[in-house]
């Protein structure tokens, strides 16, 4: 009554009746009567508050009945619903999202997840969630077990209520999700037979979960538990018929492909009993040995096949101690009498008391492969042959591990074959000291550029008598049939090719000084006819050898050039001695005749056989590059280009010179001539290298250097 104090003195009461109220057995309140006055109430006001109070009791049980049964109406209504549920479909989340809304309905609630355990035993993947807002954040988020309200009512395999889940710190926040101080939470296990499957939650705002909430989630719960075995039963069914399916499937699919294969391999394929009688044959061995169909072949006996054949009663023998046979080479013999070459291999099949059921068989016609080997043999004899018996020429082989040398070695060098295939450097020993560097080094060069060309080398080997003889080395990099590179190759004794050579130069060389002999008489006779232009020619030749160095011509060209030089005016022999020391002006025929000279030294010299083209390049050297001159007007490239250079050092020569019709003009004057001239009647690209050698000063036509500038060697 202690709560009623305020209420009595706002009122200004002074005296009050009540009697409790009570249902089955408990106070559930009170009913009261208050006065103002303060006053006794009669014994029949005691009575009508009590027979009131008895009346409120009585309405109060009745509205409790009421709502008991209206709550087992809906259980039942809900128990049916779902049992509905779970007969109309084996989908575990479509029965799970369905007791979920239904629950969330009954019991008020905004929001549900279902949760199952995965085989770790510790985490908890949401699989069927209901929530306004965060539907998204929650299916992404796993619980913990050991972190979570969900996690604890399944450690404790009951239902629980979390009715200050907002304010507790022993739950889990998932992340993105809002933290509110009044909410609810009710989770309910999924338990079968004593293993925890998962759990359904449920979620509120405001109003407390109540005890019997708890009996409606756990009928819920054992709803959702049977759906879930269900299920996963009818989940592993389907698996199980799947992976029968895919059995058969693929023993249909084998079967085809052995039919298939057994059927189009080339080798031919057969069966044969323990007595040997063939009983399936494939089609390629029913044409392999030459029969019209497979009737032909049943029932004949395997040995039937290769019957006359040498290694028959070996075969036999075999057959019958073995239970397997590879490869076995044997002659074979068609139905037509004709024979070929086979591999034969057989596996015996036994059944599980050991007796022997069947032979299966492979025969592979290797008739080509056997003709190959027989040529392969043939050629390697012949190779053979014919490198152990040619004496100057050695076939080898070398990798990092294998050396092979022909005998024949033996006679070149006096070393048998086994000391160089033994001591895998005894051949490189021999090789002459001074050679020793360049083979390294022409060896370095060909392996950077990866082999690919052959390699060949001359070098000197001493033999075991201490003579020293020519090699040239020609090899290659192969791969061999086991997928090793090899170098092979040939060593060629060329001693008698070497000393031909060295001949054929002492040769050449006396040719040649007899040639230089013969142009310097044809040069003394031109200047002793001409004593005004004496060592002219031997001046130009001298320069024409320094331009042509500085255009970087080869030695073989300039020696050309020089010679060429040394006879350029050689046609002038034909000319009057008095025409050709006029001091004063040529008349017009004087000078026509003059201008023959290029052609006669032409015919001079065309009948002559030098190694270049002497006669032509003293046809031309009067020839200008605009093709004003003479002797055929010739323009550019068409003039020879050693022609070019010598009507240069001409025309510099004869103006730095005396000549009787006038004085020297002096080396300057020849300078501007040839500038002034460039491209228009002298080649730009010799003019240019002339004037380079003047102005630094890298030439003169000092008599003592003329001397030195014309010896080409």
């Amino acid at each position: 009554y202690k709560d009623l104090d305020p209420f009595i003195t706002k009122y200004g009461l002074k005296s009050y009746l009540g009697h409790p109220v009570t249902l089955n057995g408990q106070v559930i309140g009170s009913l009261c009567i208050f006065d103002v006055e303060k006053r006794n109430f009669s014994k029949n006001e005691i009575n009508i508050i009590s027979t009131l109070a008895k009346a409120v009791s009585i309405e109060e049980e009745r509205l409790q009945v009421a709502n008991s049964l209206k709550k087992i109406s809906n259980h039942q209504k809900l128990l049916l619903k779902t049992t509905k549920y779970i007969n109309s479909t084996l989908d575990f989340r479509e029965v799970a999202e369905r007791i979920s809304v239904e629950a969330m309905e009954l019991l008020d609630s905004y929001g549900s997840a279902v949760y199952l355990l995965k085989d770790d035993g510790k985490t908890l993947e949401p699989i069927v969630v209901i929530d306004p807002d965060f539907k998204a954040e929650i299916l992404n988020a796993a619980l913990d077990i050991d972190n979570s309200f969900t996690g604890k009512a399944i450690k404790n395999k009951r239902t629980m209520i979390f009715n200050d889940a907002g304010q507790s710190q022993n739950g889990y926040q998932i992340p993105g999700t809002t933290q509110l101080s009044n909410e609810r939470i009710l989770v309910a296990p999924l338990i079968n037979d004593n293993e925890v499957l998962g759990a359904i939650c449920l979620n509120k705002i405001g109003p407390y979960f109540l005890q019997a909430d708890v009996e409606v989630m756990e009928i819920l719960a054992n709803y959702a538990t049977t759906a879930l075995v269900n299920a996963r039963a009818f989940e592993q069914m389907q698996h199980e018929m799947h992976e029968r399916l895919l059995a058969e499937q693929k023993r249909d699919e084998s079967e085809k492909r052995y039919t298939s294969l057994v059927s189009n391999v080339p080798d031919g394929i057969f069966r044969s009993t323990a007595q040997d009688k063939i009983i399936s044959a494939n089609p390629a061995l029913v044409k392999m040995f030459g029969f019209k169909d497979l009737n032909e072949i049943l029932n004949l006996l395997i040995h039937d096949l290769y019957a006359g054949s040498q290694k028959a009663p070996e075969l036999l023998i075999l057959l019958h101690e073995n239970d397997e046979i590879d490869d076995f080479e044997i002659e074979m013999i068609r139905k037509d009498g004709s024979k070929f070459w086979g591999f034969l291999s057989t596996k015996s099949i036994f059944d599980e008391k050991g007796k022997l059921l069947f032979r299966d068989g492979i025969i592979n016609d290797i008739t080509k492969r056997k003709k190959a080997e027989i040529n392969l043999k043939m050629t390697q004899f012949r190779l053979a042959t014919l490198f152990d018996n040619v004496p100057n020429i050695l076939l080898y082989e070398s990798s990092d591990s294998r050396e092979f040398m022909s005998e024949n070695v033996i006679d070149m060098l006096g070393y048998p074959a086994e000391d160089f295939m033994k001591d895998k450097n005894k051949f490189f020993s021999l090789i002459h000291r001074d050679d020793q560097e360049y083979i390294q080094n022409k060896y370095d060069e060909w392996e950077a550029e990866g082999k690919t060309d052959l390699l060949t080398l001359w070098f000197r080997v001493q033999k075991k008598d201490g003579a020293y003889i020519w090699i040239e080395d020609r090899r290659i990099e192969t791969v061999g049939p086991d997928n090793r590179k090899y170098e092979t190759g040939v060593k060629i004794d060329i001693t008698n090719l070497k000393n031909a050579e060295e001949k054929l130069k002492i040769s050449y060389q006396k040719l040649k000084s007899l040639l230089e002999e013969t142009v310097n008489g044809l040069v003394s006779a031109v200047e002793m006819r001409d004593p005004y232009t004496a060592g002219h020619q031997r001046r130009v030749a001298s320069l024409s050898v320094a331009i042509s160095k500085k255009l970087g011509l080869s030695k073989d060209e300039i020696e050309g050039l020089h010679l060429a030089s040394l006879v350029h005016d050689i046609g002038k022999i034909n000319i009057p001695a008095e025409i050709l020391s006029k001091p004063g002006k040529l008349s017009f025929n004087e000078f026509n005749l003059i201008k023959l000279h290029p052609q006669t030294g032409y015919d001079i010299l065309k009948s002559i056989e030098f190694p270049w083209p002497i006669a032509e390049i003293v046809l031309q050297h009067q020839e200008r590059f605009d093709g004003s001159s003479y002797p055929q007007g010739l323009k550019g490239e068409e003039i020879n280009f050693y022609a070019r250079i010598l009507s240069v050092a001409d025309v510099m020569e004869a103006m730095s010179s005396h000549r009787p019709y006038r004085p020297s003009l002096g080396i300057e004057k020849a300078i501007e001539e040839i500038a002034a001239n460039r491209g228009v009647l002298y080649d730009p690209v010799v003019v240019d290298a002339a004037l380079e050698l003047f102005r630094n000063n890298e030439f003169s036509f000092d008599e003592d250097k003329i001397t030195e500038e014309i010896t080409i060697s």
